[in-house]
Order: C-alpha cells, then sequence, then structure tokens
C-alpha cells in the first residue's frame, strides 16, 4: 500500500459586478410620429400590427422562446449532482436572481 496521498480543490472566478441604472426613453419611432403623443403612437401601432411581416415575426418569436423555455425546463432541478461534494455556504449569505420572466 502506497503512503502517498493527493488532495485538489478547484475555485471558479468570481465574477465582478457592477449595479447602475439607465434612463430609457422611447426611441426608434418614424420622424413623423411624435411618440408622447398617444393617439399618434396608437395609430402606428394598429397600422404595423396589421402588416403580414408582424404576424410571421410574432409567430417565429414564440417558436424560439418556446424552444429556450423547454430547455430549462428539462433539467431536474431537484437532482442532486454533487452530493458527495461537501460545501462550505456558512460565508456567503443565501442570494438569487431573476433573469428572466416569460408569460
Amino acid at each position: 500500500v502506497s503512503g502517498e496521498m493527493s488532495e485538489h480543490e478547484l475555485n471558479t472566478e468570481r465574477s465582478e459586478m457592477d449595479v447602475h441604472g439607465v434612463n430609457h426613453t422611447e426611441g426608434g419611432w418614424p420622424k413623423d410620429i411624435n411618440p408622447n403623443e398617444i393617439e399618434q403612437v396608437a395609430r402606428f401601432r394598429k397600422k404595423v400590427e396589421k402588416e403580414e411581416s408582424y404576424v410571421t415575426t410574432i409567430l417565429n418569436l414564440g417558436k424560439s422562446m418556446e424552444h429556450c423555455i423547454k430547455q430549462n425546463m428539462a433539467v431536474d432541478i431537484y437532482g442532486e449532482y454533487f452530493a458527495s461534494e461537501d460545501v462550505d455556504l456558512a460565508n456567503e449569505p443565501p442570494s438569487a436572481k431573476t433573469i428572466n420572466v416569460f408569460r
């Protein structure tokens, strides 16, 4: 029996995050549409929503999003993937993030 032993630890690099706000104003409207005029915006949206390309684009986006959502649902969230590892989480407070919400 050999008396040699080995130990190995691996930590991933911590990513640095910065929290800051962004002032978003509506943009991308045609020059003849004033985004502050509710009636002009409503008329323009109604016109665009009647176009065939709009309907096709929305349907294609729906299919893409459904595919992504199904991929996320394919992971077994109750499985114990790292049951053999002892992890000490006492040093860090618990945290969670919401990345996307789809309805």
